[in-house]
């Protein structure tokens, strides 16, 4: 229960930093919080969702599967059997859309800066 306190807290100090590094127009350094480089290699773990990210400097055009584990790859969005699992995965979701629509949210969250998507993105993760 310890080690949660401390990630909560190491998590609220990484959004405030980028909060502030976000408001100072003369900041050189720019956070990225996306994939900047992609993989081509098969993930191992059990994958249990997806997200698709467009090209926008400094991020590249990915699609990044979430693991069982909570863990984040970025991987090449072109690759043959990264468009066999999105297929797959997008099958699930429609097969569970249609069994059982009153559980489901209708609507994507919507996140009033980059900080705060990341970090509910972080706590999603911390659980899985």
């Amino acid at each position: 229960m310890t080690t949660c306190g401390i990630v909560t807290k190491s998590l609220l100090l990484l959004a405030v930093v980028v909060a502030l590094i976000g408001q100072g127009s003369a900041a050189v350094l720019k956070v990225s919080e996306c994939c900047t480089t992609v993989s081509t290699q098969q993930i191992t773990e059990t994958i249990v969702d997806f997200m698709v990210q467009k090209r926008n400097n400094p991020c590249v055009k990915a699609i990044i599967f979430l693991t069982e584990s909570g863990r984040l790859y970025c991987c090449k969005h072109d690759e043959p059997w990264v468009l066999r699992k999105v297929r797959e995965l997008e099958l699930k979701k429609r097969a569970a859309l249609a069994s059982a629509p009153s559980l489901l949210i209708t609507s994507a969250p919507s996140f009033k800066s980059r900080a705060e998507k990341r970090l509910a993105l972080a706590s999603a993760t911390a659980f899985l």
